[in-house]
């Protein structure tokens, strides 16, 4: 693996950990369904994240009922540095960084979200975790980007629909083919993360299959164990083609540049 993937890698699960640390604090945050002490919950939010802080990531929190983040941290050095507007114009701004091959992007997402959420019953409602990847974006100095994100709720309403995300973005330009004009988006619920929902820009369907086969998984697992090819054929007892057409498969799909890249988003996404 590359430094520049590990270094990846070793970004998201600095992440992860500010994460726990973020829930644990807008445990004390939240009054009803707004944060109550925003100046101090932001305070030390900021304080805490900076840990993560740099040219190819930004961290926020967004709220979801009035579709903007409440607290960027790296923004500036991620997006450029736009003119100062009020919070809830702040991802129109964004938004309109997106290529022009992308510009459906977010209406199709949305909407694919609001029916995959609707088909989720109450007692599932637990746990989520959300990945969008490869939407592509053009810095406000020409520079491309081509974004992962995580989104992990940090307070639901009574309905257990969440209203405040804690959010990782990061380019993974590096990881993904130049040429891939698709973007993929996956959901994972439940107590053990048990229900997947994805969508796939190529054919702009709702399922509720994994972007990933089991077998696919399977083999890219052993992949990520510095298996061969022919290793891996002797331990599945199946041929070397097959493996093959496993991995290009995957490759395809996810538009992973090369099979380190595609193992890399897979972890990201926590597909293996």
């Amino acid at each position: 693996m590359t430094d520049q993937n590990s270094n990846s890698l070793i970004r998201l699960r600095n992440a992860d950990e500010l994460y726990n640390r973020v829930l644990k604090l807008s445990e004390n945050a939240f009054e009803r369904d707004e944060i109550g002490d925003m100046s101090n919950f932001v305070r030390e939010a900021e304080f805490m994240l900076q840990g993560v802080k740099g040219t190819d990531a930004v961290i926020g929190i967004f709220n979801h009922n009035t579709y903007s983040p409440v607290l960027e941290v790296g923004e500036e050095e991620f997006w450029g540095s736009f003119p100062k507007v009020p919070q809830e114009q702040r991802m129109r701004q964004i938004l309109g960084l997106l290529e022009k091959d992308y510009a459906s992007f977010p209406a199709e997402s949305v909407s694919w979200f609001a029916k995959a959420l609707e088909k989720i019953p109450y007692a599932q409602k637990a746990n989520f975790k959300f990945f969008h990847c490869a939407i592509r974006y053009r810095r406000l100095d020409g520079k491309p980007i081509c974004i992962f994100s995580k989104g992990l709720p940090i307070h639901y309403d009574a309905q257990r629909n969440f209203t405040f995300t804690f959010n990782y973005v990061q380019n993974v330009a590096h990881l993904i083919k130049k040429d891939f004009p698709y973007y993929w988006v996956r959901i994972t619920h439940g107590i053990n993360n048990e229900f997947v929902h994805t969508f796939h820009s190529e054919n702009k369907e709702y399922s509720n299959r994994d972007l990933l086969s089991a077998r696919e998984k399977e083999i890219l697992l052993l992949i990520a164990d510095d298996l061969d090819t022919r290793e891996i054929a002797d331990r599945l007892f199946i041929s070397p083609n097959t493996v093959g057409n496993h991995r290009s498969n995957m490759i395809d799909r996810l538009g992973a540049r090369d099979t380190t890249a595609l193992v890399q988003l897979a972890k990201m996404t926590e597909m293996i």
